[in-house]
């Protein structure tokens, strides 16, 4: 009886595991999906890429009856590691991500849908679900898997007929929960931080694709109102540490074989409270000692000169002692930041000592030059506050220009002068000026700032001076970012390829690549009860005529100006779309928002599509 006693409690102890482990998994499958009638599936626009190029990838999500799919977030896998925009469906449960790959080998791509946060514009407040490297969790409803073959290139190495592009470049995404909280838009590779070496691989990949000559990280913050640079705070370190991480990502791909493009840091002196030229030189030898004579990065550093160019941000002109605080308090936010006094900042100018250029070639760069005419002293600029962006000349030569997809003025982003994207006719505009004065350097403003002002704390005596970035319209940024990801202030997405590709086609008009193309870009500048009222610019050759459509119905018809104005009498309410043509002229730039030009071998028709609704 014993001996029968001890085989019935073994196999109940048996069958209570099994059950046990029966329970885990049925526990586990309903942590990982939300009905049997849920599901999401994947698929993609090709199978096969070169690295650096995207898919288009499109997910529809299916839940039960009672829910709605605008409620759940889409997050993108790429070999199991988060990857590219965080999106919310449409209301058939449909999504498009442009998801690019940076690195060649076979993919896995997989989407897990989760639950989104109602009042939260991001979809969630958890980053490691949306922070770009982070691991797929075991929650959420999976995607089947698919796979996609990424193909090493060999890439060109940029021109350098005595014009150089420098694209300003941002390593300041550092781990912390304030990143990203104020981002216009949505990078198509998702959120990340600086350390990710797959981001700023992709970033380059991208610069080599536009032809950019040299690469300039900001350092402008690291030693305000110090001292000396040892003094420096968790955030600059943090940045020199991202910036080290970008060292040797182009270290990496160099030893690939690939020709990246070379470096300039811009550390800053006085955009801030000012620093002693003390600070600046000990971060100057750090510079040399650590990166210049690193031989991990030897050759890396863009020579200007005979020597490697530095860049020094300096808005309160401390590097001329011809410079006035004056000029430097002309723009509010300036006065602000710099935080002395008028008197108290020129004898701080004139207690300064010289910089130590034995190591480098120095620029010294201001901003809103237009204003400070900081230009006349020398110094380069960071963006200026009008459509013609003013031209720093050396030795009677044009050295420096900064170019740029949006602006704003001395008063900030609200400012009645500032000019938003428009389209791309911003853009276009203020290329122009690069394209008639040929200078030495053409700065391309900017890349990925993806930061700003929340309502309410902006600069300024009634905080209504917002810098930066500040919506999808009033932005600067042009690295590739989803076309319908909410941002900070708008839900409606944001501009795709688009500013990517007519950066390239830009500097292909510039360097005589184009085939003779023009590029037109067009906005809505008024809708009333009365007319639709356009406006268009144009670059490269230029037609001597426009025709202006809706729908099918022409309404002009050889127009040789840059502007119309549409009647609205007989239109239904509703949405229009609206064709401008530009007349015997063509193009080899499809200017795509989905993915990266190829340039067409045969010419295409230039003309642009708006949609207005009435």
């Amino acid at each position: 009886m014993e001996v029968i006693n001890k085989v019935i409690m073994k196999t109940l102890s048996l069958f209570l595991k099994l059950l046990m482990c029966g329970l885990f998994i049925f526990c586990l499958a309903c942590k990982n999906t939300t009905s049997q009638n849920d599901s999401l599936t994947i698929k993609v626009d090709k199978d096969s890429i070169i690295m650096g190029r995207s898919i288009i990838l499109t997910a529809h999500l299916n839940v039960k009856a009672g829910n709605l799919a605008k409620d759940w977030l889409l997050l993108p896998y790429v070999n199991q590691r988060r990857w590219g925009s965080h999106e919310r469906p449409d209301s058939s449960g449909n999504v498009t991500f442009l998801l690019p790959l940076p690195n060649p080998g076979k993919t896995e791509i997989r989407v897990i849908a989760v639950k989104a946060e109602p009042n939260n514009w991001m979809g969630s407040s958890n980053r490691d679900l949306l922070l770009a490297g982070n691991f797929m969790p075991d929650a959420g409803l999976r995607s089947n898997e698919l796979n996609v073959v990424v193909k090493r290139r060999t890439m060109p190495a940029p021109s350098d007929k005595g014009n150089l592009f420098c694209v300003q470049w941002e390593s300041w995404f550092v781990p912390g929960s304030a990143s990203w909280t104020s981002a216009e838009a949505v990078p198509i590779v998702g959120f990340y931080d600086s350390y990710n070496e797959d981001v700023v691989r992709q970033h380059v990949l991208w610069f080599m694709d536009l032809g950019v000559n040299f690469i300039m990280p900001d350092w402008s913050n690291h030693i305000w109102g110090k001292k000396h640079w040892n003094e420096i705070e968790d955030g600059a370190r943090a940045i020199v540490h991202a910036t080290t991480v970008f060292f040797e990502v182009l270290a990496k791909m160099r030893g690939e074989g690939i020709h990246v493009p070379k470096v300039a840091l811009m550390p800053g002196i006085s955009n801030g409270p000012p620093a002693t030229m003390i600070a600046l030189n000990e971060q100057l030898d750090w510079i040399y000692q650590n990166y210049v004579l690193n031989p991990r990065f030897k050759g890396l550093f863009q020579v200007f000169d005979g020597k490697p160019l530095m860049i020094i941000l300096d808005t309160g002109v401390l590097g001329s002692k011809m410079g006035t605080a004056k000029s430097a308090f002309r723009v509010p936010f300036f006065e602000q930041t710099l935080a002395l006094k008028e008197q108290e900042l020129d004898a701080f100018r004139k207690a300064q000592g010289p910089i130590d250029d034995s190591h480098f070639t120095i620029r010294f760069m201001s901003s809103q030059n237009q204003i400070t005419r900081h230009h006349e002293l020398g110094f380069w600029s960071w963006m200026d506050g009008q459509l013609e962006p003013l031209v720093t000349y050396y030795n009677g030569k044009p050295e420096a220009i900064t170019v740029t997809p949006a602006f704003f003025d001395h008063l900030g982003w609200t400012s009645a002068n500032s000019f938003g994207r428009r389209g791309g006719t911003t853009y276009l505009e203020s290329f122009k000026y690069a394209l008639k004065s040929k200078p030495r350097v053409i700065f391309l403003h900017q890349f990925n700032e993806f930061a700003g002002q929340a309502e309410g704390h902006g600069l300024g005596k009634n905080h209504d001076i917002y810098l930066d970035e500040y919506s999808i319209e009033f932005s600067d940024d042009f690295e590739p970012v989803s076309l319908t990801a909410a941002g900070s202030r708008d839900n409606t997405g944001g501009w795709g390829f688009y500013y990517l590709n007519m950066t390239r086609a830009l500097m292909d008009i510039f360097h005589n690549k184009d085939n003779n193309s023009t590029l037109l870009a067009a906005s809505i500048t008024g809708v009333s009860d009365k007319s639709i009222k356009l406006n268009w610019s144009v670059a490269g050759d230029i037609p001597k005529s426009f025709t202006v459509a809706i729908e099918d119905k022409v309404f002009f018809k050889g127009i040789s100006g840059m502007t119309c104005e549409i009647p609205v009498q007989g239109l239904s309410k509703g949405l229009h779309t609206i064709t401008i043509t530009a007349n015997d002229v063509h193009t080899h730039y499809p200017l795509s928002k989905t993915e990266f030009d190829e340039i067409a071998e045969k010419p295409l028709p230039v003309n642009v599509n708006i949609t207005v609704k009435l």
